[in-house]
């Protein structure tokens, strides 16, 4: 019985390990999750904007995933941007608090590529809430307190080349391990973070009308490969729509309208495509922008998702 509660403790600390990433695997809407993605976006338009997504999965499922941000995205300077994000993320017994401020550097390669690199300080919390939990054997002293990061702090980097109508880009977005208060996660799982990387860009197809693919990977040691592919025709009247897809997990679909340029309103629904569409299949996401402070002299990149 013992054993079946250590396995909890490990799965618990993988969850939060994964969590850890700064990124949630699950998000359809990434151009709402940018920064989160690579603090080399920090200043990559041509304008500033504040962000927030909301993303509720599994609806109906006890410990279902719930996460929620709040970014704002600024090129305070011709080749230097800034940004902030406020995640607030929940899974099972797992809750992960975190603010980052991400900072980068746009160099200008020609007149149309250039190569931003960014780096991010990052403060946070994750716990586990082990007591709360359904145990096999009472008062197992591995279960008997929950499990706390206290206020962590952490790095990551990214690098970003994008042109008018192309961008790839890598990031790392937790440099250090992740450690609990009096537990040794090494038993358990590699808690350092994982690598990301991720391309897209604009394709024009008439007119009235443009086709943006992007693909975003991720991974991290001891744990799959997650792969999103998103492909997005965008309308000159503001009306986006497309389908999303995780590799082997879930399908999706997007929708969006941009109110004169500068408010953005998102919708997501996703349809999980593993066992879990037995139980639920209910994963909805919302997301809205505010753009502000376009610069129209500084250099225009694609759109980055958005």
């Amino acid at each position: 019985m013992k054993k079946t509660n250590s396995i909890i403790v490990a799965l618990g600390i993988v969850v939060a390990s994964f969590q850890a990433l700064g990124q949630d695997p699950n998000y359809r809407q990434n151009q709402f999750n940018a920064l989160m993605l690579n603090p080399a976006q920090a200043g990559a338009n041509s304008y500033s904007d504040i962000s927030t997504l909301a993303n509720a999965q599994w609806g109906g499922f006890k410990g279902a995933p719930r996460t929620m941000t709040l970014s704002g995205n600024f090129n305070i300077l011709k080749n230097f941007g800034l940004g902030g994000t406020l995640l607030q993320d929940e899974l099972g017994p797992v809750k992960t608090t975190q603010f980052s401020v991400s900072g980068a550097y746009h160099l200008k390669l020609t007149n149309t590529w250039r190569l931003s690199l960014g780096i991010r300080a990052i403060a946070g919390n994750t716990s586990v809430n082990l007591m709360d939990l359904d145990i096999t054997q009472p008062y197992d002293p591995d279960m008997m307190s929950n499990l706390t990061t206290g206020l962590a702090f952490n790095a990551g980097w990214g690098v970003l080349l994008y042109h008018k109508n192309f961008y790839i880009g890598a990031s790392q977005p937790r440099v250090g391990k992740m450690n609990f208060v009096d537990r040794n996660s090494y038993l358990y799982v590699d808690t350092k973070g994982g690598y990301l990387g991720y391309m897209g860009g604009t394709i024009p197809l008439n007119s009235t009308l443009q086709l943006r693919p992007n693909v975003v990977a991720r991974y991290m040691q001891g744990l799959p490969w997650t792969v999103d592919i998103n492909a997005i025709a965008s309308h000159k009247i503001g009306l986006d729509f497309g389908v999303s897809y995780q590799l082997k997990s879930a399908i999706g679909a997007i929708v969006g309208y941009d109110f004169n340029n500068r408010f953005y309103l998102g919708y997501s629904y996703t349809y999980p495509m593993t066992n879990m569409n037995k139980v639920t299949v209910q994963s909805h996401e919302i997301a809205l922008r505010w753009k502000f402070n376009n610069n129209t002299s500084r250099c225009q990149g694609p759109r980055f998702f958005n």
